[in-house]
């Protein structure tokens, strides 16, 4: 409905997951090594948890359909709310062995012979069960007896159990110790933070058509976030309606107001409950009486009507309206049309202001790219926008410096209010062990890895620039120019098996995990803004400013 209106191919917030649109984060990383580990070193149980919507089939999905089909055999359970029984038929039927008329006896035998014929021909047959939390304790003690179906040497199966966090609450019950204690790899999977949020975003806006991503305000982002505590089904819910709201008053950015209205709608306070967004004449009634009762306290403690500077701020934050921001990006620096010039209570002291600026500038006099000038608003600064306009693309990344620094580009450390707040760059090594900062850091301008470890949160923003417009490449088969522009790139790493044929084939994905492996990042075939700073960088074709 609303796709034309804001340039996109497709809908970008959709429930369905997608492989294609896939975003990992930290957490999803791991738990996508975790994964393949535990297939891999063949571990027979492998269990990941994590709340509703935080992405658990999508990650399933994808790491299902990047498994060579000459090595791994799949059996898919999502139906789990089954008896021991009709679990073994549907595992057999996944499998395509024999299952009609049979009882569980005969039923644990073909499958035997089924997976010593597959050890035999060197493939692992895996079984993966979703919503495993819904197993019962009888269902679940057939699925660890069938772990008891080994060689001297190997498991014959490994199972994947995936499911809510009530599934470890259920594994954990004494009855069922002996399968507990088999499990060999476990991951929670985690919400993810403010920072992931708003990457998320435009990540499934550069997909579905927008890469300069000037669709959601940084306010609305923001609430984003704080509406959807960081689960990506609540994200895409809240998006899609807001992005709904804002066409239906044909404004081209979204808006935290636009954000507000979505979430009340999906609460069924907005039209999907009273009428053109008005609260339930209840609910007024209650505000109302509130209302009076804060009033009739604020005169009798100041009976002169006399209201503090706290209070007047909170009544213009209330009537104050941002302005949406439709300037489209150009190679110029963007004005921050966000921040309402009422809003100066909020305003970020002076030398966080000076921070934050002179932080970016050090980047992007590195790069070659224009400065920001010395008045460029700070209040609400959009990351994106500002760098976008510059041509780069920026990924926000979780950990310790010293991991960060294989990345080998320029980086922005966010500091903590304890620490000053705002952010610090880090421009490169002039020593073993020794990294220039700007700005001076309590008047040092060189830091040592052990010192930015303990001076940052444990995550960084890299600016990049994509300049052979790859993008991501997560899907086998996929066709394209950026595919076949990734495959040129791959063949100059020297990688001999690189075909230029526009398709993610087989040998595409054998040379990108070997590249992945070589320089330590998670080796799943997928190509995304880590692999490709990496291999922008060991190509050795364009100018990039490097630590090292």
């Amino acid at each position: 409905m609303y796709e034309s209106f804001f340039a996109l191919k497709e809908k970008p917030f959709s429930l369905t997951p997608n492989p294609r649109f896939l975003f990992l984060s930290k957490t999803h990383n791991e738990v996508y090594a975790h994964l393949i580990y535990g297939i891999e070193s063949r571990a027979g149980f492998v269990e990941v948890t994590g709340e509703v919507g935080t992405g658990k089939t999508t990650i399933l999905r994808t790491l299902l359909s990047h498994l060579d089909e000459s090595k791994y055999r799949v059996a898919f359970i999502f139906n789990p709310k089954l008896t021991a029984f009709e679990l073994l038929r549907n595992i057999n039927r996944e499998f395509g062995v024999a299952d009609d008329g049979l009882n569980s006896p005969d039923l644990i035998h073909a499958l035997n012979e089924f997976l010593l014929a597959e050890n035999e021909a060197g493939r692992t047959p895996i079984l993966v069960i979703d919503e495993a939390q819904n197993l019962s304790g009888e269902v679940l003690e057939q699925i660890r007896l069938l772990s008891n179906l080994e060689t001297d040497e190997d498991k014959l199966i490994q199972v994947i159990l995936v499911g809510q966090p009530e599934l470890r609450h259920h594994l954990s019950d004494h009855s069922l110790r002996q399968l507990n204690q088999r499990i060999a790899v476990r991951y929670q999977l985690r919400p993810l933070n403010r920072e992931e949020t708003s990457s998320y975003i435009l990540h499934r806006l550069n997909i579905a058509g927008r890469p300069d991503g000037n669709v959601f305000s940084p306010r609305a982002l923001s609430r984003v976030f704080k509406c959807s505590a960081g689960i990506p089904r609540r994200t895409n819910l809240i998006c899609d309606r807001a992005l709904l709201t804002a066409y239906s008053e044909e404004r081209g950015i979204v808006s935290r107001r636009d954000v507000n209205q979505a979430v009340a709608e999906l609460a069924g306070m907005g039209e999907g409950g009273a009428r053109s967004g008005q609260l339930p004449w209840r609910t007024m009634a209650t505000v109302a009486v509130t209302l009076l009762v804060v009033l009739g306290g604020l005169f009798w403690l100041n009976p002169l009507g006399e209201l503090t500077a706290e209070t007047t701020a909170v009544q213009t934050e209330k009537i104050v309206t941002p302005i949406a921001d439709q300037t489209p990006i150009t190679g110029q620096p963007v004005e921050d049309q966000q921040a309402s010039p009422q809003r100066t209570p909020e305003i970020p002291t002076l030398p966080v202001v000076d921070n934050l600026i002179t932080s970016c500038n050090a980047v992007f006099s590195l790069w070659g790219t224009p400065l920001l000038s010395s008045d460029t608003p700070t209040f609400n600064f959009d990351f994106d926008r500002e760098f976008g306009a510059r041509g780069f693309k920026l990924v926000r990344l979780a950990g310790r410096f010293g991991d960060l620094s294989k990345f080998n580009v320029p980086l922005l450390i966010p500091l903590s209010e304890e620490q000053g707040g705002g952010y610090l760059a880090v421009l490169g090594q002039t020593a073993p062990d020794q990294w220039t900062v700007a700005p001076a850091y309590q008047g040092r301008e060189v830091m040592s890895t052990t010192e930015l470890d303990a001076l940052g949160m444990n995550m960084a923003i890299l600016p990049w620039v994509d300049f052979a417009s790859i993008g991501y490449v997560a899907v086998p088969g996929v066709k394209g120019e950026s595919v076949r522009r990734l495959q040129y790139l791959l063949g100059l790493t020297g990688c001999i098996d690189a075909s230029i044929s526009g398709r993610y084939d087989t040998s595409s994905i054998k040379c990108t995990k070997a590249f992945q492996r070589e320089h330590n990042l998670v080796v799943d075939g997928l190509v995304g803004p880590r692999t490709l700073i990496l291999l922008y960088q060991v190509v050795g074709a364009y100018k990039i400013p490097t630590l090292l």
